[in-house]
């Protein structure tokens, strides 16, 4: 049986701040959504594997600050079951990268929150 389609909405607009938040240079508005104790692990540019905190993550988007015009986005709700989702986020030109997410996210306590994000550079369009 599946979900309701408002959980679906929800889970996609957890997403959608956190695009927000990239795209404005601005971890405030995405701290929220995410979990206390939530972590990250990804490949930056085919060599380095980056994991720890979500903090990290939160310090790299405000050094870095908002993103260009040509900063293009997609969001994905790949699976939603009672309490767990995952979705996907393609961005295309942060400061010359191109990304895929994919948030991991848990209801707790009847909201949505990331737990864990984990990506993979796909280019850098900066070389």
């Amino acid at each position: 049986m599946r979900e309701d389609i408002k959980e679906y909405s929800t889970v996609e607009n957890v997403a959608r701040k956190f695009i927000e938040a990239v795209k404005k240079g601005d971890s405030s508005i995405v701290k929220p959504y995410f979990y206390e104790k939530a972590c990250f692990f990804g490949q930056l540019n085919e060599e380095v594997y980056q994991s720890g905190p979500i903090q990290e993550f939160y310090d790299t988007i405000d050094k870095f600050g908002a993103v260009g015009a040509d900063y293009n986005t997609r969001v994905d709700v790949i699976s939603l079951e009672k309490t767990i989702a995952t979705v996907r986020v393609i961005e295309d030109n942060w400061h010359g990268y191109k990304f895929t997410d994919f948030l991991i996210m848990n209801k707790i306590n009847g909201t949505w929150k990331i737990v864990s994000k984990v990506y993979d550079t796909l280019e850098n369009l900066n070389k």
